[in-house]
């Protein structure tokens, strides 16, 4: 909702909210089949750090830019945001967990992610209200930042063991 807000600000007219919305959408699908193809060659710890750093910096370009134009580029390189992090972030937890335990894992993943979206939220809000779109959105970005780091730092990606074809 608060980028659907930035871009109105930005200049984008309620009636092309729909289309920025759906731009979006477009370019999510084309980057979720390239980011979980490039995640089984790389890695998903590293295309999800990328993936975060690419939030940052759409945050930091939400906090910075103005205009429609860059609204529209910033919804589109957001789709890639969730290309490179929403199916690679599922695939992650079902490389580090036992198989027998992967739907009490995803139940785990989406109720953290639910539990932590209404808090930020409102945090966001707060903070908008008090402060301005630009403290917002750079927390976001400086948060999102400090995650990846924390992410490419501290986890050590387990990826399963490849079976050899057969011959």
């Amino acid at each position: 909702a608060f980028i659907l807000l930035r871009a109105k600000q930005m200049g984008v007219a309620t009636a092309l909210i729909p289309l920025l919305w759906a731009a979006l959408h477009v370019t999510k699908v084309v980057f979720s089949i390239y980011g979980g193809g490039l995640s089984d060659r790389i890695g998903r710890r590293r295309v999800i750090v990328a993936g975060w750093l690419v939030y940052s910096g759409v945050y930091a370009g939400f906090a910075l830019l103005g205009g429609a134009a860059a609204a529209w580029a910033l919804f589109m390189v957001y789709g890639i945001y969730f290309g490179f992090t929403e199916g690679v972030e599922k695939a992650f937890v079902a490389d580090i967990v036992p198989r027998e335990s992967a739907g009490s894992a995803y139940g785990l993943f989406n109720l953290i992610l639910g539990l932590c979206a209404l808090p930020s939220s409102l945090l966001m809000g707060r903070i908008w209200d008090s402060f301005g779109h630009r403290c917002a959105f750079m927390l976001g970005a400086g948060l999102a930042c400090a995650a990846a780091l924390l992410m490419f730092a501290i986890v050590r990606e387990n990826r399963p063991s490849q079976t050899p074809a057969a011959s």
